[in-house]
């Protein structure tokens, strides 16, 4: 079941088609009363939902503010309690990942208390939003609702001019977040920048069958700059939580931990902002305008080399 746009199709149906999917993708993962929601059905649910939400803001001219904010509130409030769950078990996976680049200078059970914290958070988190929050059952009605209001939405200009705008609003916003980023490197600007890089992202996949050749390794570099800016974010929550964790214990014997972590963590941001800022200033080289006139020229080429039908043959006259 494909998730990127149609080309063979006007495109109201092609975005109203691939948003269903989304919503049919999430909706299945989460099925089963009895089956437990694993991680990487936490992890699949909460991409479903980023990618619909991307696609709003595509058609976003097309739809109006309205629409979009109505619809855009249903997918970032069905994600919010998986994303508690997520973000718990991220915090472990990155103290892990840590250890793992620094292995040979530090040793791997260098800070175990500070893990068992982080696993106990995790399972707590589980339980609360899982099992006596009961998020599941609510997320599943309120995606099913919003399915059926997919019908509705005043999609109607059927060729670029209706995404046009959308990626072009997309494209500045990414530009422009790079370029604080760049100037004031804190952790809401690279935050911010990642959000916006994420949107290029997933429109980008959802226009790779335009030109695939070209577009898909900017889809990739969009997807590795989010990477790198992900474990950037994840490093820099990991930090404020195991301070949070040690200021609650109140144990001046954690200090010393305490500073190598930081170092750590320091160390390993300044290679992955580095890295980001680079292929970020390739990957938003041009300005918006250039950059949508040529996606525009692929979406004309694809539409010339789109397929004819082929008349079905005429039968001959039956004899008499």
């Amino acid at each position: 079941m494909s998730l990127e746009l149609n080309t063979s199709d006007a495109v109201p149906k092609a975005i109203r088609k691939v948003v269903c999917k989304r919503i049919d993708k999430a909706m299945e993962a989460l099925d089963g009363r009895n089956r437990v929601v694993s991680d990487e059905t936490v992890h699949e649910v909460r991409k479903r939902f980023r990618e619909i939400r991307g696609t709003l803001r595509l058609v976003r001219g097309e739809i109006g503010d309205k629409v979009f904010r109505r619809e855009n509130r249903t997918y970032r409030d069905a994600s919010r309690p998986l994303s508690a769950v997520r973000d718990a078990k991220v915090l472990v996976d990155t103290l892990d990942e840590l250890l793992k680049h620094f292995e040979g200078r530090v040793n791997k059970n260098a800070f175990l208390p500070l893990r068992r914290a982080l696993e106990k958070r995790r399972r707590e988190t589980r339980k609360q939003v899982l099992e006596k929050d009961r998020a599941v059952g609510r997320i599943v009605q309120g995606i099913r609702e919003g399915k059926k209001r997919v019908k509705d939405w005043p999609l109607e200009a059927c060729g670029w001019r209706a995404i046009e705008g959308g990626l072009e609003r997309i494209y500045r916003q990414g530009r422009a977040a790079m370029n604080e980023a760049r100037d004031d490197a804190s952790d809401e600007t690279l935050h911010e920048w990642r959000k916006r890089s994420k949107d290029l992202r997933y429109e980008l996949e959802l226009l790779q069958p335009l030109w695939r050749e070209t577009i898909g390794p900017l889809a990739e570099e969009a997807h590795h700059l989010t990477d790198l800016l992900g474990q950037d974010h994840d490093l820099a929550v990991l930090q404020a939580v195991a301070q949070e964790e040690s200021e609650a214990k109140d144990q001046n014997d954690e200090e010393p931990q305490n500073e190598l972590l930081d170092a750590l963590i320091d160390e390993r941001r300044q290679v992955l902002q580095r890295d980001a800022m680079a292929l970020g200033q390739k990957l938003y080289r041009e300005g918006e305008k250039q950059f949508v006139a040529r996606l525009r020229g692929y979406w004309k080429a694809a539409r010339r080399k789109k397929p004819q039908k082929t008349p079905a043959p005429r039968r001959a006259p039956a004899a008499s």
